[in-house]
């Protein structure tokens, strides 16, 4: 596994809170200079707990359960609330999520947003019934917890948040707002040590500028992750060993040939998309009521990666590429809608996309094991401990 200077943080974290340690009012420095809220420390801390960790490695094996857990849990969400219509969009999007070799580098590490899966998917599943009380609370309450794991997740609430208030969706649901209250001012309690902390001035995150609006870099890292063609965030130089492995009869590099079919598939899917749309453009006077005329599933997606990013971008915030991993499965999910309403035997497409991400992943894996990490790249040497 990876193991590094914040994944070492954390881990003596979790293991010392509670115990030789105060609970932490804030957590480790973010990506844009501000320190995250507590919670995303004490969340480790509790997994901890509840999987008796007492080394590194036990620690990472009690996020991967939980992120086998999130996709058992995403399964039971679209069995049970997903209408019989939108359920095939949404079983291809489980099926990216479970062999992309980004979502697998991110949910194989002792990191904060390695514990997004389960918290999204509960996330989803709760907004999904804002119609019910119950769901409104919990869906409030949620939202607010998501922003203390990262600071990502202040932005990606806000987005479904933005959704739901300015439109019902296409079928029609009404949002129980006092619930929603009572569950966001609930899950915001926790949240007063880091207001206090943003407030004082102590950390300033980089100055606002227009490089950072217009250099579309959250788009251009969606479409990556969303085809598996962005492990060179963490490979770094051994990226292009990486896809020369594994080295077999003539000089047959099977990555290459991999990456090369999910980039084909995912560019032909895009292009039909992009040709029907252009053929319809006598509607596009009207096109701003797309995303929620289709279904609540393109409801959803629309508020997960297009609001989303579009807050992320004009927010000025240099997006990481692991600050989209709280957009589980919904980049998934968008590949798949392009297909099923705009390719022609989608199927094929999206399932050419899956076999050759689930052969991406695997030989990742077999890389960094056979190679001892990427010592070229981010990853770094792989955990070797006891």
């Amino acid at each position: 596994m990876e193991f590094k200077g914040d994944e070492s943080w954390l881990f003596q974290r979790a293991m010392n809170v509670g115990r030789t340690e105060p609970w932490p009012d804030l957590g480790q420095v973010s990506g844009v200079g501000l320190r995250n809220p507590g919670l995303s420390v004490w969340l480790f801390a509790g997994i901890d707990r509840l999987f008796d960790a007492s080394t590194p490695l036990q620690l990472d094996r009690g996020v991967v359960t939980l992120n086998v857990l999130a996709m058992g849990l995403l399964a039971v969400f679209i069995w049970r609330n997903v209408a019989e219509d939108q359920r095939e969009a949404w079983c291809w999007a489980a099926l990216i999520a479970a062999v992309n070799p980004i979502v697998l580098l991110l949910d194989r590490k002792i990191w904060t947003l390695s514990a997004f899966p389960i918290f999204c998917v509960a996330f989803i599943w709760t907004w999904w019934r804002r119609d019910k009380w119950w769901g409104a609370a919990l869906w409030g309450l949620i939202g607010a917890l998501l922003g203390q794991i990262h600071m990502s997740g202040f932005f990606f609430a806000f987005s479904f948040f933005l959704c739901s208030a300015v439109v019902r969706g296409p079928e029609r649901k009404k949002t129980r707002w006092p619930y929603w209250l009572v569950g966001s001012v609930l899950g915001a309690i926790t949240l007063k040590p880091w207001v206090l902390y943003v407030l004082s001035g102590q950390d300033h995150g980089p100055p606002w500028s227009w490089e950072v609006v217009t250099n579309l870099r959250f788009w251009r890292l969606t479409f990556s992750d969303m085809l598996g063609t962005g492990l060179d965030y963490s490979l770094g130089r051994s990226y292009f060993d990486f896809l020369r492995y594994p080295i077999s009869f003539q000089e047959f590099y099977p990555a290459i040939y991999l990456q090369g079919i999910s980039l084909t598939c995912g560019l032909a899917i895009i292009g039909f998309a992009v040709v029907s749309l252009w053929k319809r453009r006598a509607e596009w006077k009207t096109a701003w009521r797309w995303p929620w005329r289709a279904s609540e599933s393109s409801l959803a997606a629309f508020a997960a990666i297009f609001i989303f990013g579009t807050l992320l971008t004009v927010g000025g915030v240099y997006v990481h590429r692991h600050y989209l991993h709280i957009t589980f499965p919904f980049e998934g999910l968008l590949l798949a809608l392009l297909a099923l309403n705009y390719a022609p035997k989608p199927r094929l497409w999206l399932a050419a996309i899956v076999i050759a991400q689930l052969g991406l992943s695997v030989t990742f894996l077999d890389y960094i094991h056979t190679n001892g990490g990427a010592p070229g790249g981010d990853y770094g040497r792989a955990y070797r401990g006891n």
